[in-house]
C-alpha cells in the first residue's frame, strides 16, 4: 500500500515531484558533504590562497579561464568552515539542476523525463565533489556551460540568438577549456533541434567564431600554447587523464539534448516514465548513494585531518589521532614522526603507532610532490634555510598557499631578514582568513629580542646549526652534519637514533647511551631502552650507559616479552598477530616482526 501511494504522486509539473526532487537533491548533497567529507573543504582551503592585490589577479587574467579559478578561489576563502563549504557546494549542485530543468523545459514540454535527465548530471557533480582535487571552479565551470547553454535556448528572437552566439569570445576567455564542452553541447542541440539550413549554419557559425577566437587568442593576446588553451582549467587535451565520473559528466553534459529526443521519440517509453517516475528517483538516489558509499575513503580523510592539524601546529592532535586511529600510511607515519620530534618524545614514543615504512617515515623526499609535506621536517629539525628553499620553491610551483606563505614568513623572521618577511606579511595580511596571523608576525618584525622569546620561533633558534654546511641529497648525512654543529640539538640527535632503530641496526644505537648524561637526559628513552635490554641479553654484555640505568621496568618487560612468545609459539598461533596486541608498542616486537 504504501509503495502504491508512493507511485500515484502527482507528477505534473508543479506538484510534489517537482518539490520534492530538488528538496532531497540539496539535503544529501549537504549532508554527505557536511557528514563525510567536511575534511575536503579544509584541504582545498589550504591549496589555495585569495589575496586580495592586483598582483594575485595578474597571475589569473593572462590566460582564458584564469577568471574562472580566480572566482573559484574567492569562493574558496571560507572552506575552512566544512558547513559553508558544504552549504556552497550544495546550493551550486542544485542550480546547476535548476538550470538545466530550465533549459530542457524550452525544448520539450516532457517535464518527467526533463527532470531525470536534469537530475542525473547533478548528482554526478556530487560524485566529482568527493574527489579532493576537484575543487570549486570545476563546478563553476560546469554550472556556466548549463548556463549559457540555457541563456541560448531562452532567446526567442533569431537576432538575440545570434547576438548570444557572438559573445562566445567572452564566455572563452572566462571559462577556458570549458568552452569545449559548450561548443560540444550546442553542435548536438542543432543537430536535434534546429530545422533546415540552420542545423547546419548555426553550429558552422560557432566552429568559425571559436576558431578565430582561438588563432586571436594563441597569436595576439595571450601568446599561450596550445596545450594551454585547450587544457585549462580542465583538462581535455588527454581525456584519458580525467576522472571516469568526470569524463561521463562531461558526456553527459554534451548529450543531454540528444538524449530528450530519444527519449522523447520512443512514444512508449515517455508515456510510461509518468507513472513510474518516483520509482525512477528511488533507484537513481539509491545507486548514487552505493557511489557515494564506494567513493568513501576513511583513511584519506584521516591524513587530510593529520595535515590540517601539522600546519596549526596541533601535535597533540596528531599523535591522539594516530594512536587511537592509525593509518598505515607514509604521510601519516611521517606526520606521527613528526610530532613526536616536536613534543621531543620520538625515540619514547614512536612504536606506539605504526612504523610500517621504516626511516622511509622519517624525512619525506625533496620532490615537488611532497614540497608542502617535506619542508616541515627542515623546520622541525632546525635547517632553517632549507625549509625556506623548499617553502619557496612550493609558492613558484603551486602559487601561494597558507602553507607555504607562512613558512616563508616564519624562515626569513628567524633569520633577521626582515624586509623580506615584511612583504610575504603584507601579502597575508591582504586575505580573509589569516589576517590575525598576520598581525602576530608583524609585532615580530625588527625585534630580535621578541623573536627570541617566542615559543616557536625562539625555540628554532636554539637549533640552528653552529657552522654552514652544504644541504646533502641523503638526509641521513643532513641529521648528522646537523648534530654535529650543534650538539644542543636534541631533536637531531633523536632522529640519528631514530633512523637507527628504524633500519635494526640496534648495536650502533645502544652505542649512543653513554652519551646521553652529557647531551642532558637524566633517563634512556624507552624505544632505546628496550633496544639496550635486547643487546644484552643477546650479547650478555652490559653497555657503556654513561652513568644512566636501565629501568627494572624494562627488564621485567623483556622477560614478559619473552615468556609471552613462548607461550604462543608451543600454542602454534599466529604468533605476529597474538604479539602485536600485547607487545606491538614496543622495538621487540619491530625488530622482530617487522
Amino acid at each position: 500500500m504504501a509503495f502504491k501511494r508512493i507511485l500515484n504522486i502527482k507528477t505534473k509539473s508543479g506538484g510534489q515531484t517537482a518539490i520534492l526532487v530538488p528538496i532531497i537533491l540539496f539535503l544529501v548533497s549537504l549532508f554527505y558533504l557536511l557528514i563525510f567529507m567536511g575534511s575536503l573543504f579544509r584541504y582545498q582551503e589550504n591549496s589555495s590562497l585569495f589575496i586580495y592585490t592586483s598582483e594575485y589577479l595578474k597571475k589569473f587574467i593572462d590566460k582564458p579561464g584564469g577568471l574562472i579559478e580566480y572566482t573559484g578561489n574567492f569562493l574558496m576563502q571560507g572552506y575552512y568552515s566544512p558547513l559553508y563549504g558544504s552549504i556552497s557546494v550544495a546550493l551550486i549542485i542544485l542550480v546547476f539542476y535548476f538550470i538545466l530543468l530550465k533549459a530542457g523545459r524550452k525544448l520539450t514540454d516532457k517535464i518527467h523525463l526533463i527532470r531525470i535527465f536534469a537530475l542525473l548530471p547533478a548528482l554526478m557533480l556530487l560524485v566529482a565533489q568527493t574527489d579532493y582535487e576537484h575543487f570549486m571552479h570545476f563546478n563553476l565551470g560546469f554550472l556556466s556551460v548549463a548556463c549559457y547553454f540555457w541563456i541560448y535556448v531562452s532567446c526567442e528572437s533569431r537576432y538575440t540568438r545570434l547576438l548570444s552566439i557572438m559573445l562566445f569570445p567572452v564566455f572563452y576567455y572566462f571559462t577556458g577549456s570549458f568552452a569545449f564542452i559548450f561548443a560540444g553541447l550546442f553542435i548536438i542541440y542543432s543537430l536535434f533541434f534546429e530545422k533546415g539550413i540552420s542545423r547546419i549554419m548555426i553550429p558552422a557559425l560557432l566552429i568559425l567564431i571559436f576558431a578565430v577566437t582561438f588563432f586571436i587568442f594563441r597569436n595576439f593576446i595571450f601568446y599561450q600554447p596550445v596545450r594551454t588553451l585547450t587544457a585549462y582549467p580542465i583538462t581535455l587535451f588527454k581525456m584519458a587523464g580525467l576522472k571516469p565520473i568526470i569524463l561521463t559528466l562531461i558526456f553527459c553534459i554534451i548529450l543531454y539534448p540528444a538524449l530528450l529526443k530519444a527519449a522523447i521519440s520512443l512514444s512508449d517509453f515517455s508515456s510510461v516514465v509518468p507513472r513510474f517516475e518516483p520509482a525512477v528517483y528511488m533507484v537513481l538516489f539509491l545507486l548514487f548513494f552505493i557511489i557515494l558509499y564506494k567513493s568513501y575513503k576513511p583513511d584519506l580523510a584521516k591524513i587530510i585531518r593529520l595535515e590540517t592539524m601539522a600546519a596549526n601546529s596541533d601535535w597533540d592532535g596528531i599523535i591522539n589521532q594516530q594512536e587511537k586511529f592509525p593509518v598505515s600510511n607514509l604521510i601519516a607515519e611521517y606526520y606521527y614522526n613528526l610530532a613526536l620530534s616536536e613534543k621531543g618524545i620520538l625515540c619514547d614514543r614512536m612504536f606506539h603507532g605504526p612504523q610500517d615504512f621504516g626511516p622511509a617515515s622519517l624525512c619525506l623526499p625533496r620532490s615537488s610532490e611532497y614540497y608542502n609535506r617535506s619542508v616541515y621536517f627542515y623546520y622541525t629539525i632546525g635547517m632553517i634555510n632549507e625549509a625556506r628553499h623548499l617553502a619557496y620553491e612550493s609558492m613558484v610551483a603551486y602559487g601561494y598557499r597558507p602553507g607555504n606563505l607562512k613558512m616563508l614568513i616564519k624562515t626569513e623572521l628567524i633569520n633577521g631578514n626582515f624586509r623580506v618577511a615584511e612583504k610575504y606579511i603584507n601579502d597575508l595580511r591582504q586575505t580573509f582568513h589569516y589576517r590575525k596571523a598576520a598581525e602576530k608576525f608583524e609585532k615580530l618584525l625588527n625585534n630580535p629580542e621578541l623573536i627570541r622569546s617566542d615559543k616557536e620561533l625562539g625555540r628554532k633558534l636554539f637549533l640552528l646549526p653552529g657552522t654552514d654546511f652544504f644541504v646533502r641529497p641523503e638526509d641521513r648525512d643532513n641529521i648528522n652534519l646537523l648534530f654535529h654543529s650543534n650538539t644542543s640539538n636534541l631533536i637531531a640527535f633523536e632522529y640519528r637514533i631514530a633512523l637507527m632503530l628504524l633500519e635494526k641496526d640496534f648495536k650502533v644505537a645502544v652505542s649512543e647511551i653513554r652519551n646521553l648524561k652529557l647531551l642532558g637526559y637524566n633517563k634512556i628513552p624507552r624505544h632505546l631502552e628496550e633496544a639496550a635490554v635486547g643487546y644484552s641479553n643477546i650479547t650478555k654484555i652490559l653497555p657503556d650507559l654513561g652513568g644512566l640505568t636501565i629501568s627494572p621496568e624494562a627488564e621485567k618487560d623483556f622477560y614478559e616479552y619473552g615468556s609471552a612468545h613462548n607461550l604462543y609459539s608451543s600454542r602454534n598461533d599466529n604468533l605476529a598477530e597474538q604479539m602485536k596486541k600485547a607487545w606491538g608498542k614496543t622495538y621487540w616486537y619491530y625488530l622482530q616482526f617487522k
